[in-house]
């Protein structure tokens, strides 16, 4: 007595959502079909979520298995149409030898045609090449698409942990993303292992997307996506994100650093007296800050120095204090001959890039008083997970020393961008009033002046070489600066135009 079995399937859970009806109306179509032929149905198979293309088709497999162990009774095996069954020649052949193997017919409903006769197999042939095309056809329109939205910086997926996905777009989750925040800024301490920032972190409140507790390999995971700094990676290839990062690239770097085993990266702490210029100057090789300190010799001798601190720089500047300070001194003297520049000149620039500054110095403070915010949430979280007992009083002291230590690092930032504004006002200021003796004002100043004026002429760092100094070609802001300074005296006194020497340091021929 013949007897069948059913198999539905839809490609993906996103396919069912988007028609409910589907799999009912598949399975409708082939119980009508048995009906009709008066062929009992054993068993109806459905694989949600389950591609064609796959080698692996759990339900397939289930299927046969099945007919397998029916032991001669299964006659038929009913699908709406061959794409259901399969979605290449070899698939299908594969699966039609198994089942022809059993003594079972492979019935499609909407395609009656197909059966053991030559122009059965031919129009099977002819339908299976076809589902392939399509299905190519379609993998290949999605890919584009999908590479597209990439290059537009468009992230199409779940939203990772401190994420949320709306209207299309990564939005920061105002609950979990100073979480995530905290957890990079503990780890790139280098004072936490990952383990315990976890624990702390999970005591705070971080959960995943379904509620639970964080693994150590997710957590781990979240500290190695390169989405955290607004990057799209894919195959090997970078695409800048189109949505606000959580941290910072620089901060993301240091972690990668930290759970590598590298060398941590330059210290935070740049307030030294002695050290002027660390922070601001930058290795010309790799553009990374450079640091400084008095490494100790055989002799038992200290010599202060500046240096490149990335270890994966291949030609790191170093360089000593003396002679740093030197060159940065020759640089500002090479400004101060052209007082009528410095007079003229420099406050037209400054105002033409001034609006500039006030909107990124407004950007930065503001973005300063959300983590200040992040700060104060996350405190409040530890004091409940406290009361609560999820947090030991030993984890409890950790984490209030690093909320501390972060506070005072985003109140100094924050007394800093001040600083930068009061300074370059004052700076225009006066050299619309008079000439200003740049020397005179670094060597007299304390640490904070020298600093201001550093920040006010060159607001992002200087590239340094041993060979061509502070005149790096790479120092686009002092080229630019001084030939503007240069023409307008050239203009203002018709003289001819001095030349910068381009190597061994700073001068005039």
């Amino acid at each position: 007595m013949p007897a069948a079995v059913i198999m539905l399937r839809v490609s993906t859970t996103k396919q069912q959502q988007r028609n409910e009806l589907n799999l009912p109306a598949q399975e409708k179509k082939c119980q009508d079909w048995a009906a009709s032929q008066k062929i009992p149905v054993l068993k109806v198979f459905t694989g949600k979520g389950e591609s064609a293309w796959k080698t692996e088709r759990p339900t397939l497999e289930e299927a046969l298995e099945y007919i397998k162990q029916s032991k001669g009774r299964v006659t038929h095996f009913i699908v709406q149409d061959l794409s259901r069954f399969a979605r290449n020649d070899y698939m299908q052949a594969a699966a039609n030898a198994r089942l022809k193997k059993m003594g079972v017919n492979l019935v499609s409903v909407d395609e009656p045609m197909i059966d053991d006769s030559p122009v059965g197999k031919l129009t099977t042939t002819i339908l299976s090449g076809i589902a392939e095309f399509h299905s190519h056809s379609l993998s290949s329109r999605v890919r584009y698409r999908f590479q597209v939205n990439r290059e537009q910086g468009r992230w199409l997926h779940i939203a990772p942990i401190g994420y949320l996905n709306q209207n299309k777009k990564l939005v920061l989750d105002p609950d979990k993303a100073p979480l995530v925040r905290q957890s990079f800024e503990l780890v790139a301490t280098g004072s936490y292992t990952s383990d315990h920032v976890m624990k702390l972190i999970a005591a705070a409140g971080l959960r995943t997307k379904s509620g639970r507790k964080l693994c150590k390999q997710s957590f781990s995971d979240m500290l190695k996506k390169p989405l955290y700094c607004g990057v799209i990676v894919h195959k090997g290839m970078k695409y800048k994100g189109n949505f606000e990062p959580l941290v910072s690239e620089e901060l993301w770097q240091r972690t990668q650093d930290v759970l590598t085993g590298k060398r941590k990266s330059v210290p935070r702490n740049v307030g030294n007296e002695l050290y002027p210029l660390r922070g601001f100057g930058r290795c010309a090789n790799c553009g990374d800050k450079m640091t400084a300190g008095a490494p100790r010799g055989r002799s038992g001798k200290t010599f202060p120095s500046y240096w490149c601190w990335n270890r994966d720089c291949t030609d790191r500047v170093k360089v000593s204090v003396e002679q740093i300070e030197c060159d940065w001194l020759a640089l500002l003297s090479v400004m101060e001959p052209t007082a009528d520049a410095l007079v003229n000149v420099i406050p037209k620039m400054a105002g033409a890039k001034w609006q500039q500054r006030v909107d990124r110095i407004a950007h930065e403070r503001q973005k300063l008083s959300q983590r200040m915010a992040d700060q104060k949430t996350l405190n409040l979280k530890l004091v409940t997970a406290k009361l609560n007992g999820e947090l030991s009083p030993c984890d409890f002291d950790d984490m209030k020393k690093a909320l501390a230590d972060e506070v005072a690092s985003i109140e100094d930032a924050q007394r800093a961008l001040t600083s930068e504004s009061a300074t370059m006002e004052q700076l225009i200021a006066d050299t619309e009033r008079q000439l200003v003796d740049l020397v005179g004002a670094w060597k007299k100043g304390g640490l904070s002046e020298r600093q201001e004026v550093q920040s006010a002429l060159f607001p992002d760092g200087l590239l340094y070489s041993q060979e061509k100094r502070f005149f790096e070609p790479g120092n686009t802001t002092i080229q630019h600066d001084l030939l503007a300074a240069i023409l307008e005296l050239a203009d203002v006194h018709g003289t001819s135009v001095p030349q910068i020497s381009g190597s061994g340091g700073p001068g005039w021929t």
